[in-house]
């Protein structure tokens, strides 16, 4: 009788002690999952930000498409356009990616593997969007002045503005290389939170 007992109780502490471990394990998942969410919030706002600003830019520059009257008004007017809605797509995309990968179904490798991928995606779009970047600030620049000033670039009208192009390439530069630095950062911190998982 006593052996039952003892086989008994020794069934129900197995049971509790399967129920806790799978309840730490859910707890700490879920603490993993917040802190790697926190940790890509801020991309997220670093990126709705620019895409707040890039919208404003768009709407003016659709609000004032009768002004560019030139073919290669049109030409930035377009290409501007362009890049002012792929840019945030696809930028924003790839943060939405990162940031919605379902753990629960993945184990740590697995997770490890599919974090690596999308980070690498995320960090090449951004150097895509470096580019997308250069192009834009050389598309919009003209129309800033078309619009602003009522001059046209490309009659020589502002040849005394050209100083500012090297300069606002070169400021893109620097900005474009910490901003990118800063991203590096915060994905490696990212998979550092992710890497708690195998503890």
């Amino acid at each position: 009788m006593e052996l039952a007992e003892l086989q008994e109780t020794w069934s129900k502490l197995n049971t509790k002690i399967d129920n806790q471990r799978i309840l730490t394990d859910k707890v700490i998942m879920d603490v993993v999952k917040i802190k790697y969410s926190n940790k890509l919030k801020s991309i997220l706002k670093y990126e709705g930000t620019g895409t707040a600003v890039l919208f404003l830019a768009l709407i003016i520059v659709i609000w004032n498409i009768q002004l560019f009257d030139t073919l290669p008004l049109q030409i930035c007017a377009v290409l501007s356009i362009i890049i002012m809605t792929i840019l945030p797509i696809l930028s924003l995309t790839a943060v939405y990616r990162m940031n919605n990968m379902d753990m629960a179904k993945r184990n740590y490798k697995q997770t490890i593997i599919e974090f690596t991928k999308r980070r690498t995606h995320f960090l090449l779009v951004q150097k895509w969007g470096i580019v997308l970047s250069a192009i834009f600030m050389l598309t919009a620049i003209p129309l800033a002045l078309k619009i602003g000033k009522g001059k046209d670039f490309f009659a020589g009208e502002s040849n005394n503005l050209l100083w500012f192009i090297p300069i606002a390439l070169i400021a893109l530069f620097f900005f474009a290389r910490w901003a990118y630095g800063c991203y590096v950062k915060i994905t490696a911190d990212a998979q550092n939170i992710l890497k708690e998982l195998e503890d």
